[in-house]
């Protein structure tokens, strides 16, 4: 069973995913809409849904190409009170070895999301126009609203509720809902928050292996699933015989 499932869906004037060909893996199941952004060695897990079909001042599809690590872009600071465009938020910009995990919703409805490299982002987390820096946690089904900053080596517990605007100072625990700070980590635990991330680019790039192109299929089939196989020699012939034995029981 091959899924039709849009793994990448590009928009017009909106902006198209792109993504480093050193990637570490993309759940086949995943989806990435829009002008999101993912770097090298990151990974976005199973379900997880990135969106930035709201994204205004994008380029639509004259980048189509290469990756290239991008900077996000001055976003018009009078957007939302504009009345020639509905487009009022960001791109998405996801670092290089930051994991994505199962289940999780980012989306950059009101600015640009940002997450910087060798972020951990838990299962079933949600990350709304906010900025995470370098090496974070943020744990299992917790929430980031509109503007909140996670800098970095801080660790957001799971379940947490981050209220808008929120600034988390670097290497911080923040619990609850909504959040605060309990205390600050040690420097044992911020060095943890790196072999997280690190480790997590070994299990994406195992199922990068198992898991290419949507399934464990031998590769006598996996060219099926790229664009270009009905030019293939074999699919010609098998055609060319079926429409020979139309003919003649006709």
């Amino acid at each position: 069973f091959l899924s039709r499932h849009r793994h990448q869906m590009p928009l017009l004037r909106r902006g198209r995913p792109r993504v480093s060909q050193n990637v570490a893996f993309l759940a086949p199941c995943s989806t990435l809409i829009g002008s999101v952004h993912v770097g090298a060695g990151s990974s976005i897990w199973y379900k997880a849904i990135l969106r930035a079909d709201n994204c205004e001042n994008v380029e639509g599809f004259d980048a189509i190409g290469e990756y290239e690590k991008e900077e996000p872009w001055e976003l018009d600071p009078d957007r939302e009170s504009r009345q020639t465009s509905k487009a009022t938020g960001g791109g998405i910009f996801i670092g290089e070895n930051t994991n994505i995990q199962d289940g999780c919703i980012i989306d950059a409805v009101k600015d640009h999301t940002r997450i910087g490299n060798g972020v951990t982002v838990g299962h079933l987390a949600s990350i709304h126009s906010a900025t995470v820096h370098d090496n974070c946690l943020i744990g299992m089904g917790s929430l980031l609203q509109e503007g909140v900053v996670v800098k970095s080596e801080s660790l957001i517990a799971a379940g947490a509720n981050v209220p808008a605007n929120t600034v988390i100072e670097s290497g911080e625990l923040w619990v609850g809902s909504p959040a605060r700070k309990i205390r600050d980590l040690t420097a044992e635990e911020r060095q943890r928050l790196h072999y997280q991330a690190s480790e997590y680019v070994g299990v994406a790039t195992g199922h990068r292996d198992i898991m290419s192109l949507g399934g464990n299929l031998p590769d006598s089939l996996t060219r099926y699933l790229e664009p270009g196989h009905e030019h293939d020699e074999e699919v010609h012939n098998i055609e060319a015989s079926a429409t020979t034995e139309a003919k003649q029981s006709s």
